[in-house]
């Protein structure tokens, strides 16, 4: 109503009661009294209206209760490894990660396996998908366009067909690491043909001299399935992780091949050892160059004998499961979230461009980065028929304000008037077929010194400021942030409820 939410509307309302009870306390001579009515007064409406780093006083108030009674339980921090509190074939993560565990899923073709996450309290299984992309920037309009156009369906597609299928969400998770293997060494070492050659000599010292500051991008499509959606399924299948797996792997196959057809290169879901090696580099920075020296992320080699497939050195490529997760975090003041070898801080992007922006308006977050930086976009489809309902209320909402202040004379601003037109364009998106997601955008940087952190950040702002978002450090909540940030899990949006979406 007139752009505030009820919880505003409640809090200026009772700020006004008070107002009045004080100017009654006065006329019955009641001055203290009246003057602590007043102050309550002035307090309820401010605390109502005043926005603060992107949110409101009445939504960072949970926020700042939640961290409080965390720090003074002790539960700001865990020890992992040797020290952790988890037993059996649970991952040793913190907080409401603690509850997944590693199940293992055997293709068609009987060598391949997939690594699947299963969260017993949330019952849901999570797989990633490697990816990459091509050149998006040097590609002319039309094919810029036609891109855009298949990814487009590809998202409409996992919004229908396996939200239907039990499909809850789905995350793009990019990361910058830095390239300690040095692509541009190995490439040239495999494919140079003359090796004495002037041209080789310089190319080599150029990609030597690189290796410092060589960085590299993973991609992941994190999605996540409801194993309620699909008990019925699972049941006939057996009931057992093995039946998981197999209904799980049905629509993992598809999707593959859906983002495929859209034009993106796929390079199969995590392994095991290859999701581990994920997390745990995510954990702790300082084991990048282990980790890649035993292959990474790269997929295994396949081969007669199945269990010597991508060994390197006698080593498998990948971390070992159950170490995927950290030694020890600890969460620093306000803002910073300690891990292992690394400190990070996670951004939340609170408001998109409100002017219309190309393909590659992202661009820059991923190009200039100089350290590490991971970004993730988290969205969750809409139901058809509550986006229906979603959709006739912001239109009889934005007609009922318009109405008010038309009868009130209140002059409507420009910022109304394109909201009021955002609301009318996705009504015509959703009668065209179009999928509506509720979704949200994580920065998380992370650094191995204070001073480097904040440099960091800094610049992880600028850059969203020039491509037109608003990005707000997301504090006292740095380790729930970093966990929707920086780890391929696709959490961080809170569970949709009632009829809003």
């Amino acid at each position: 109503m007139l752009g505030f939410t009820w919880s505003q509307i409640g809090g200026v309302v009772v700020g006004l009661i008070c107002a009045m009870i004080g100017v009654n306390l006065i006329a019955a001579g009641r001055t203290w009294l009246a003057a602590a009515m007043f102050v309550a007064a002035v307090l309820l409406i401010v605390l109502a209206l005043l926005r603060l780093k992107g949110r409101r006083i009445t939504e960072w108030l949970p926020v700042v209760a939640g961290a409080l009674v965390q720090r003074a339980t002790r539960q700001d921090r865990y020890r992992g490894a040797v020290f952790a509190a988890n037993g059996g074939d649970l991952l040793d993560l913190p907080g409401a990660a603690a509850g997944y565990r590693w199940l293992t899923a055997v293709a068609a073709d009987g060598v391949t396996q997939v690594g699947l996450l299963h969260h017993r309290t949330e019952r849901t299984v999570t797989a990633a998908l490697a990816c990459t992309g091509h050149n998006f920037v040097l590609a002319d309009p039309d094919e810029q366009t036609r891109r855009l156009t298949d990814w487009a369906q590809a998202l409409n597609i996992l919004g229908s067909e396996y939200a239907d299928s039990g499909l809850v969400r789905w995350s793009l998770t990019t990361r910058t690491v830095p390239d300690t293997g040095n692509r541009a060494q190995r490439y040239l070492a495999t494919r140079a043909v003359e090796t004495e050659s002037v041209a080789y000599r310089s190319l080599a010292e150029l990609t030597a001299t690189a290796a410092p500051s060589g960085q590299r991008h993973d991609t992941f499509l994190v999605v996540v399935f409801d194993i309620a959606r699909l008990s019925g399924e699972i049941a006939a299948a057996g009931g057992t992780d093995t039946a998981i797996g197999v209904v799980i792997l049905e629509r993992l196959a598809g999707i593959a091949a859906t983002v495929a057809e859209a034009g993106v290169t796929t390079h199969g879901w995590l392994s095991l050892r290859r999701y581990a090696a994920v997390l745990r580099t995510a954990w702790d920075p300082a084991d990048q160059e282990a980790v890649d020296l035993r292959g990474g992320l790269a997929a295994p080699t396949p081969t007669a004998d199945p269990a010597a497939a991508g060994k390197a050195g006698g080593v498998e490529p990948g971390v070992e499961p159950r170490l995927a997760g950290p030694t020890a975090v600890e969460t620093l003041g306000w803002d910073t979230y300690r891990h292992d070898s690394g400190l990070s801080r996670t951004l939340w992007v609170a408001q998109m461009p409100r002017q219309p922006v190309g393909g590659t308006w992202l661009t820059p977050l991923y190009t200039r980065a100089t350290g590490r930086r991971t970004v993730t976009l988290t969205a969750q489809p809409v139901p058809a028929a509550l986006a229906q309902l979603a959709a006739r209320r912001d239109q009889v909402a934005t007609a009922g304000d318009e109405v008010t202040k038309r009868k009130l004379r209140l002059v409507r601003t420009a910022r109304e008037d394109e909201e009021a037109k955002a609301v009318r364009q996705i009504d015509r998106e959703q009668a065209a077929g179009h999928v509506r997601y509720r979704y949200q955008l994580l920065v998380t940087v992370t650094t191995d010194t204070p001073d480097e952190l904040d440099r960091h950040t800094r610049a992880a702002k600028r850059v969203l400021s020039r491509a037109g978002c608003e990005a707000v450090v997301l504090y006292g909540e740095q380790d729930q942030a970093f966990a929707a940030g920086a780890l391929p899990l696709g959490r961080g949006l809170k569970p949709l409820r009632g009829w809003s979406a």
